[in-house]
């Protein structure tokens, strides 16, 4: 019986509750008094408790038992249904109810109200040790005893209402992760950054825990020592992994083995004879050539027996072969330009004749880096490489291991979101390199704190916040309230901050978040920074002020959204949150058809290809259109002004589509070079328009569920009103076409639909008819 007892106080005490002004909230406590009430009234009672007028009156009896104030609330609605999440009471939903209940509980802007509650809810019961204890005497008074003295002696008071600061108990000594000072390597937050540039990397040992065999190594290696060899041209930016690339293949013709670090970096011209094949030269960085020594060595390249692999940036590049096709060639600067513009414009290899001589040509900085990126930070996250720092008391109080531990354990959602945020940049034209996404992720694990640089701080009298070092705060750039000077000139920092992340509201969730505080709990569902989230929330609401807590209360709000994006699990239908927080409607759609299941279903599709139809007339006609539009599918083209703060009610037809049955949308698969897959939502015709294809990538998608939710504000980015206006050429030619000696014009009506006119002269008579 004794450990029974136990195993009930044990939960008690760590009964979850709502705080105000850093005081617990006595309901559940009151409930659980009033429950051993009724136990002791009948202790061969059944466990079912209805929420009925007998369970109301006890409750408030014992309510003022204790407390000799009013409850804040119509109280025990909210310990009846809230106690589930303690381990000792449970819901009995009725069978016809079940659907009901499951809108109400999962709909954030609903709750569940003793009315809903009585109406759904058959009954209520305790856990087995709850409803054992109850029935006897003996614990039953020991329980109650317990809860009373919690009530009487005030001890559900938090006495640590303050935010959580670092607290670095453990003297460090020698005993540091040395992983950590790596990472901090690979940022160029300041000066220790040598280890970013590959030179380094591959002479340092611990590179080997990070690196990723790039997919394109294989192919490349097969072009140079292949039956059918050829010379090998790698361009791209810097940072895009190029040198990283040649160091690969170089491994791989010397026999290196792959995990151990190379004794110097390489020369800027590596030569490796072959048994069996053709010798090989690696040119590690053309850049780092004069022009004079360049133009001799692509002399060489072009009238060697040697196969080369040749390094560069694609200016360099390009000088390169327009100067050595006019001096040496006779060729036209122009020729030379665009032979090599052509190889070099696309996501896969392409081949290339110069000269007598072939080239097989990858350019890197057309290619979609991230699911490398990822591999790399899962890497970064290893267990093994945090060993050292799980064994320690110190990581307790380690802003960077809670940073692992958060982006370890929750990284199905953490890694998700971050990476989802790097595929919004990405498709809306910002490309970062493998470096700059690389020295990103370190920092946001790091903060560029060094292990012995956080005991310091624990040290001062003014010890900072652990929230500080978060990452969801660092992925900005900033420490949640002022901006990491250093750290906003990583590139990928600069682009973050344009993107204006978190800053287009979510009413519904705003108002759980906020204006619900008081009477509706909510939780993040990630225990260690539970208590943190917990009471920013508060403090953002304005119900509790910790004092000297160095950050505003909006800041404290900016720190609970952030959050929320990186470490909620939303429900599959509420994810409007994450949608409104990166400033794209289709985000989540886009993300969803990646998967290799994924398909579009006639519902899908209907519903787009009429939102991508009303889009298109507006932009072929220079009106805008409300949603609520007839159900006419012919798309006009017109001569328009293309001014639409100008009502242009009657225009004149160049040609017309049905659209209905000349399009169609398909999801479209696309695999890149080393054999990466994306899928994107195509616009193909039908029929006489068979050949037009138009990919909707992500920023055109938007633009279409902006224009139906009415966000008049909204503006289509140049590079689609471009690639519309090729759509429409393509069109003129294609579609029915108006003869010359007719005129079809269009009218807007006031009900927002077209009326068709044909105007023709027969016999010097002007005819009109409407269609």
């Amino acid at each position: 019986m004794n450990e029974l007892i136990d195993r009930v106080l044990y939960l008690i005490n760590n009964i979850k509750t709502h705080k105000e002004n850093g005081e617990r909230s006595p309901h559940k406590f009151v409930f659980l008094l009033a429950l051993a009430a009724l136990y002791q009234a009948n202790p061969r009672r059944e466990n079912e408790f209805r929420l009925d007028n007998e369970l109301e009156v006890t409750f408030t009896n014992a309510w003022f038992s204790f407390l000799d104030k009013e409850a804040v609330h119509n109280a025990i609605e909210y310990p009846f249904y809230h106690l589930q999440t303690d381990g000792c009471w449970k819901l009995k939903i009725m069978d016809e109810k079940l659907r009901e209940y499951a809108f109400y509980e999962e709909s954030p802007s609903q709750r569940l109200t003793k009315k809903r509650l009585t109406e759904n809810v058959e009954y209520g019961y305790l856990s087995d040790d709850f409803d054992k204890c109850f029935r006897s005497g003996t614990a039953r008074k020991a329980v109650v005893n317990f809860i009373s003295n919690l009530l009487k002696k005030d001890l559900i008071i938090d006495s640590s209402s303050a935010f959580e600061r670092l607290s670095f108990d453990t003297k460090l000594g020698d005993n540091l992760n040395p992983f950590v000072a790596y990472l901090n390597s690979l940022h160029c937050r300041d000066a220790g950054s040598e280890n970013a540039l590959a030179e380094s990397q591959a002479c340092n040992p611990w590179f080997k825990f990070i690196e990723i065999p790039h997919p394109l190594v294989t192919d490349i290696r097969d072009c140079l020592v292949g039956h059918s060899s050829k010379h090998v041209i790698l361009t791209g930016h810097a940072g895009d992994g190029k040198s990283t690339i040649a160091l690969e293949v170089y491994r791989y013709l010397r026999n290196l083995p792959p995990e151990e670090p190379l004794p110097e970096p390489l020369k800027p011209h590596e030569y490796i004879a072959l048994p069996d094949s053709k010798p090989i030269t690696i040119i590690k960085d053309l850049s780092e050539w004069g022009d004079d020594q360049r133009l001799e060595l692509f002399g060489e390249i072009l009238k060697s027996e040697k196969n080369f692999l040749l390094v560069s940036n694609t200016g360099t590049l390009l000088n390169l072969f327009c100067d050595y096709g006019t001096r040496h060639l006779n060729q036209p600067r122009i020729e030379s330009e665009t032979m090599l513009l052509e190889a070099i414009n696309s996501e896969r290899r392409r081949d290339l004749k110069f000269g007598n001589n072939n080239f097989a040509v990858f350019n890197l900085a057309l290619a979609d880096n991230l699911s490398i990126a990822k591999r790399v930070f899962d890497r970064m996250l290893n267990s093994d490489r945090w060993r050292a720092c799980a064994i320690k008391d110190c990581h307790h109080g380690c802003p960077i291991y809670r940073n692992v531990l958060l982006l370890s354990e929750y990284g199905n959602i953490a890694k998700t979101r971050l990476f989802m945020a790097y595929r919004r940049m990405y498709e809306y034209g910002t490309r970062l390199t493998l470096r700059q996404l690389t020295a990103h992720l370190a920092y946001l694990m790091t903060s560029g704190l060094e292990c012995a640089g956080i005991q310091r701080l624990s040290e001062r009298h003014d010890k900072p916040l652990m929230s500080e070092f978060m990452f969801y705060n660092r992925f900005f750039g900033d420490d949640g309230k002022t901006d990491d000077i250093s750290a906003v000139q990583l590139r990928a920092v600069k682009e973050i901050r344009k993107q204006g992340f978190g800053e287009r509201p979510c009413p519904s969730w705003e108002r759980q978040l906020w204006l619900l505080t008081r009477d509706k709990y909510f939780t993040l569902g990630v225990p260690v920074v539970e208590d943190e989230f917990d009471k920013l929330r508060q403090y953002g609401s304005g119900i509790w002020n910790p004092g000297d807590s160095r950050l505003s209360a909006d800041q404290a709000r900016d720190q609970v959204r952030r959050m929320l994006y990186f470490l909620y699990k939303f429900p599959n239908d509420e994810e409007l949150f994450v949608r409104q927080f990166l400033a794209s409607p289709a985000v989540m759609k886009w993300w969803g058809w990646q998967s290799d299941e994924a398909r579009l279903s006639l519902d899908e599709s209907a519903t787009f290809k009429q939102q991508v139809f009303h889009v298109l007339q507006e932009q072929f006609t220079g009106v805008r259109l409300p949603e609520t539009g007839g159900g006419d599918q012919k798309l006009y083209i017109t001569l328009s002004r293309h001014k639409q703060d100008i009502r242009q009610s009657a225009q004149v037809v160049l040609a017309q589509i049905d659209f209905g049955s000349e399009f169609s949308l398909e999801l479209s698969t696309v695999e890149n070079s080393w054999g990466a897959k994306r899928k994107d939502l195509c616009l193909i015709g039908r029929g006489r328009l068979k050949g037009i294809r138009m990919p909707l990538t992500l920023p055109f998608l938007d633009y279409v569920l902006m224009r139906h939710c009415g966000e008049a504000g909204e503006v289509l980015h140049a590079a689609y009103a471009e690639r519309l206006e090729r759509l429409k050429a393509q069109l003129l030619k294609l579609g029915d076409r108006v003869q010359s000696d007719d005129i079809l014009l269009v009218r807007l009506r006031t009900n927002h639909t077209f009326l068709r006119q044909h105007f023709a002269v027969h016999d010097n008579k002007l005819e009109v008819a409407n269609a």
